[in-house]
């Protein structure tokens, strides 16, 4: 009986999270999306002006990162309705190498402040079947993870690569190895590699867990391996058959 009543008072303290996180992200976006429009009519009246174009070139900068921030917002509710089966993967042919360009413009700062180099093996002109929206998040997180705990001086490595069997994305990076006894752990809610720490910013978000859910909304898989030199490469499958939107 008492632990009927905490599984209930355990399930009603989650949905008092999910609603709360709801009520936060809806209230974050408003003043962001305003903060988007503001560097547009500012870019909108330094473009052109010669002596005030490294003042554009700031404004892009904020613009990708107000960008970033608004994919983050929207990732908290996503997972929620990733999890609930109310949002689906909807696949239409992208070019694989626009979404990791955009991805390393999110992540730009950190590459230059850890004085990183970025290496991609991707056809320039190659396209696969996914959710634009989805998976360009999904390589944005995995690019933000490799720029976090590849070690200073380092590199993050991204491919992509198509089979018979699907499609692979493959982020790595030069820093320490997942435990193998943490490599399927780390793709639940919140989980933080301790190990790991001292190499990177802490980071409890919810990344790896989207990565995981967004992966699985298109029949995929995700997983963590070593490979040569590179300590954690997370290796995203896609089927051919990637399930449609309902």
């Amino acid at each position: 009986m008492a632990d009927d009543a905490a599984a209930r008072s355990a399930r009603e303290l989650r949905e008092k999270k999910r609603v709360l996180a709801a009520l936060v992200v809806h209230d974050l976006r408003s003043p962001l999306s305003a903060i988007h429009g503001y560097l547009g009519l500012m870019r909108d009246e330094l473009e052109g002006d010669p002596e005030r174009k490294h003042l554009v070139s700031y404004l892009d900068d904020a613009t990708t990162l107000v960008n970033k921030t608004l994919g983050l917002v929207a990732t908290i509710l996503d997972v929620d309705e990733l999890e609930d089966g109310i949002l689906r993967a909807d696949p239409v042919p992208v070019v694989a190498r626009e979404l990791i360009d955009r991805a390393y413009a999110g992540n730009r700062a950190n590459f230059e402040v850890r004085t990183l180099v970025l290496e991609i093996d991707c056809e320039p002109d190659l396209v696969i079947r996914i959710d634009r929206d989805l998976i360009g998040r999904v390589i944005e997180n995995l690019i933000d993870n490799g720029s976090r705990y590849a070690s200073r001086n380092g590199r993050v490595v991204v491919s992509v690569k198509r089979d018979d069997f699907g499609t692979e994305i493959a982020v790595g990076n030069s820093g320490p190895p997942v435990p193998e006894a943490e490599r399927a752990l780390i793709f639940g809610r919140y989980f933080q590699v301790e190990a790991r720490r001292a190499a990177a910013r802490a980071n409890r978000g919810l990344g790896l867990y989207f990565c995981k859910l967004a992966a699985e909304a298109h029949g995929g898989t995700i997983h963590v391996e070593e490979r040569g030199d590179l300590g954690a490469v997370f290796v995203v499958r896609i089927p051919h058959s990637a399930p449609a939107a309902r």
